[in-house]
């Protein structure tokens, strides 16, 4: 199993900005940002944020639910790559946070166990939100010679 750092190191592998991050539920991640010597400055979800740079949120599970309006706003006014990495201690993972996290656009991108303790780990990228379905192309509905079909 890919540890957290790893995953973490994958995400970063490109990024050169400043890392803006909001870690409700431990001190891994500002840990990992030290560590490997990573620029980040602390934000809260009451201000707007406006610098250039990658978003990492650590919330709790209520803080997802309770601020949905807030990481909504977060991804309308930020063309900025999202991460959102939640901490649980179970490895039944669809809860009403998860829901909640998938329904603002987000894709579950990692997994992996520590310590008894589980890492998931969402991203959310503009650029790639929705992927285009296979029926939406020339070849099926546009395609005036197979209006008779």
């Amino acid at each position: 199993m890919v540890s957290l750092n790893n995953i973490l190191l994958a995400i970063m592998e490109n990024h050169t900005g400043t890392v803006l991050l909001l870690e409700k539920n431990g001190s891994e991640i500002k840990d990992f940002l030290k560590r490997y010597k990573i620029n980040f400055k602390n934000i809260s979800l009451n201000n707007d944020v406006t610098d250039d740079g990658m978003v990492i949120l650590s919330p709790t599970d209520s803080n997802i639910i309770e601020s949905y309006n807030k990481f909504g706003n977060l991804l309308i006014n930020s063309q900025k790559r999202i991460i959102i990495i939640r901490k649980i201690d179970t490895k039944e993972y669809i809860t009403d946070a998860h829901n909640t996290i998938m329904s603002l656009g987000f894709i579950l991108a990692f997994k992996t166990n520590q310590n008894n303790l589980f890492y998931l780990v969402y991203v959310y990228n503009i650029s790639n939100y929705k992927k285009t379905p296979d029926w939406l192309n020339n070849e099926n509905w546009a395609n005036p010679e197979l209006w008779e079909k």
